[in-house]
């Protein structure tokens, strides 16, 4: 569960409030492309109505990597879920804690290590490879490229 909890946030760019609030009818599959629909949960502050849920945008996520595809269907496969029933009743902090640990047993790491960050790693390998701005900022589910600054820059 965790490896294609932490492998579809790295080839979705998912968060990973999104990712945990997944159920098998948000994978489509129709013989030819495979991909997920995440819907935008960082609208607002507070826990959203099923009205709001219904408004916020979508939006569709290739998968391309065959191996992932497998992995996927063989979870929704074995795990015999309901069409609208969450596929991990699990925590952000209960996926990042094994993280931690990896990071913890290899010596650490010069910045801190989460979930969050394979969202990051996303972003950057669409950047490296030559994608808009304005797509990446799309595929994250962003209204803008303009990053928010707490504190003012000098």
């Amino acid at each position: 569960m965790y490896r294609v909890i932490l492998e579809l946030i790295w080839t979705t760019g998912a968060r990973i409030s999104e990712m945990l609030a997944l159920t098998s009818a948000f994978f489509l599959d129709d013989g030819y492309d495979f991909g997920v629909i995440l819907r935008t949960l960082k609208q607002g502050a507070g826990r959203p109505s099923k009205r709001s849920l219904q408004r916020w945008p979508k939006r569709q996520i290739p998968i391309v990597d065959p191996l992932l595809e497998d992995r996927v269907l063989t979870y929704l496969w074995s795990g015999h879920f309901r069409q609208h029933e969450r596929l991990s009743p699990i925590t952000r902090q209960t996926v990042d804690r094994p993280i931690h640990r990896l990071v913890a047993h290899v010596g650490g790491a010069p910045f801190a290590i989460s979930s969050h960050t394979f969202r990051h790693s996303f972003a950057i390998n669409l950047l490296l490879y030559g994608r808009p701005l304005k797509y990446v900022s799309q595929l994250l589910g962003r209204r803008s490229i303009e990053r928010r600054r707490s504190t003012p820059t000098y």
